[in-house]
């Protein structure tokens, strides 16, 4: 949703999978705030880190870094690290987002009207034998609440899939995937 501000929760899977999506296909992306994420995912899942800037320590003052970013970038992804944005600050960057054509992901905090809100949880894991085996699948519940739209909520899994980490839906991490997802390069277009 290019020009928005997203509010998001949960697995870092998903967020992975948006960097992955934004870099793979030409674009350039930033993270601010988020020391934790697994930059390997996201290769896995096939991001270019050549266009990616990672801002782990951003300092006292994190929004002012993801207001710079947003001049260049066609995603930014803010964790607040549990802080509540005041209204002023959040209609400042929201408005900066939108004209400047960029999509800014918050997480780990409390951001007032986004646009759409995406929560993750982990639903299962298939491939783990008895206590031995490789980890095949992980299956992802998801909820995408809009403004203006129903409520939705379905099922995705990251599973490896020639030398990288496919998104697949119609999963069941007991009985395996059905396909994989054809549209994540356009999940911020």
């Amino acid at each position: 949703m290019k020009g928005s501000v997203v509010m998001y929760g949960g697995a870092s899977s998903l967020l992975s999978g948006l960097l992955a999506a934004v870099t793979g296909s030409g674009g350039y992306a930033a993270v601010v705030g988020l020391p934790r994420l697994g930059l390997l995912a996201v290769a896995e899942m096939g991001a270019r880190l050549d266009r990616l800037a990672i801002i782990a320590d951003p300092g006292s003052d994190p929004l002012e870094v993801a207001s710079v970013l947003l001049d260049g970038m066609d995603l930014v992804v803010l964790g607040l690290n549990g802080a509540s944005v005041p209204m002023s600050r959040t209609r400042v960057l929201t408005a900066k987002a939108r004209s400047k054509g960029s999509t800014l992901v918050v997480t780990g905090g409390s951001w007032a009207g986004p646009v759409l809100r995406i929560d993750t949880q982990v639903a299962g894991y298939s491939g783990l034998g008895r206590g031995c085996g490789r980890l095949r699948t992980v299956s992802l519940k998801v909820s995408v609440h809009g403004r203006s739209a129903q409520p939705r909520k379905g099922h995705l899994a990251l599973c490896p899939s020639n030398g990288r980490v496919e998104w697949v839906h119609g999963v069941d991490a007991n009985h395996g995937v059905a396909e994989p997802v054809g549209v994540v390069r356009h999940a911020v277009s």
